[in-house]
Order: structure tokens, then C-alpha cells, then sequence
């Protein structure tokens, strides 16, 4: 059996509840609130400990919905900001008149067209049909822009790369 002197001491002194005494001697959780039915101030310490975790329990409480409400706050704001982001831009996108420029439409459309070199121009292909009013039939070539073109060339090429490079891994 136990000790009840240990168990005593366990429970009103070190403030330990009965299944930790009850692992800590060995026996069961029965036999020690048995022993402890005994001594006379066991209801009122008992009656301590569930006030006290009562108190605890609403504390805990309280916290996690504060928390969950700062967390529910902060979403909500976050997805305000998004949209207000989103208002700002249409707001933009609507107000003004965008045209774009030659450079960017040749760029865009750059399959069409061919390097001159004899005349240092870029000349629009019809090999592909007939060509629309608003490209240019052909444009003056500077430095920037055909190193543009050749990035453009480079990136198409190393994603040429890859993908005949994934295509063989997957085989």
C-alpha cells in the first residue's frame, strides 16, 4: 500500500493533483482520494482546485477568443486592402486612355516580322497573312531593341532547352 504521510504531503503541501501521486507511488487513482477521504480539510482543498481550474478555464477561454477575434479582424482587413488595391487599379485602368506604342505592338507580334540587315530594319512577313492597319509595315532597328529581341530569341530557345530536356526525362 501507500503512505499516507507521503500521500499527505504530496496533495496539501506540494499541491499535486491525485493522478500524479497515483503515478508517482504506483497504485491507483481510487486508493489515493481513498487515503485522502480521511483527513478532514481533503473537501475543502478539493473544492480549492475546482474553483481554481474553474477560474483558469474561463481565463483560457477568454484568451482564445480574443484571439480568434484579432485573428478574424486581421483577415478581414487584409482582404479590404486587397480589394481596395484592386478598386485602386481599376480606378487607373478605366480613367485613362492607354494606346500602345509601335515598339511594344512589334514586339508583341515579332514572329511576323524579319531582320533587313541591308537596310537595318525590321520588315513585316506575310507569310502569315495579310497585315493588320494598326502594325507597322516595317520599323528602324536600334541597339536596345535588338537586344531585346535577342533575349527574347534566347529565352524561347532555353525553354526549348527544358522542355526537350523534360521530355527526355520523362521517358
Amino acid at each position: 500500500m501507500c503512505d499516507k504521510k507521503k500521500v499527505y504531503s504530496l496533495y496539501f503541501l506540494e499541491k499535486r493533483t491525485c493522478t500524479e501521486i497515483a503515478k508517482e507511488m504506483g497504485v491507483t487513482k481510487q486508493a489515493v482520494s481513498k487515503i485522502l477521504k480521511q483527513f478532514p480539510e481533503y473537501t475543502e482543498e478539493k473544492e480549492r482546485k475546482k474553483q481554481e481550474n474553474k477560474n483558469k478555464h474561463i481565463q483560457e477561454t477568454s484568451e482564445y477568443m480574443k484571439r480568434k477575434r484579432i485573428k478574424q479582424k486581421e483577415e478581414e482587413e487584409s482582404l479590404i486592402a486587397g480589394m481596395m488595391e484592386l478598386q485602386k487599379q481599376n480606378a487607373m485602368s478605366m480613367s485613362k486612355k492607354r494606346t500602345l506604342s509601335d515598339d511594344t505592338l512589334v514586339e508583341s507580334c515579332i514572329n511576323h516580322y524579319r531582320y533587313d540587315p541591308k537596310h537595318e530594319k525590321i520588315v513585316f512577313v506575310e507569310d502569315f497573312g495579310r497585315k493588320p492597319a494598326d502594325l507597322p509595315k516595317s520599323m528602324n532597328v536600334h541597339k536596345t531593341f535588338l537586344n531585346r529581341l535577342d533575349e527574347y530569341a534566347q529565352n524561347i530557345e532555353s525553354e526549348k532547352w527544358i522542355s526537350s530536356t523534360e521530355e527526355k526525362a520523362l521517358r
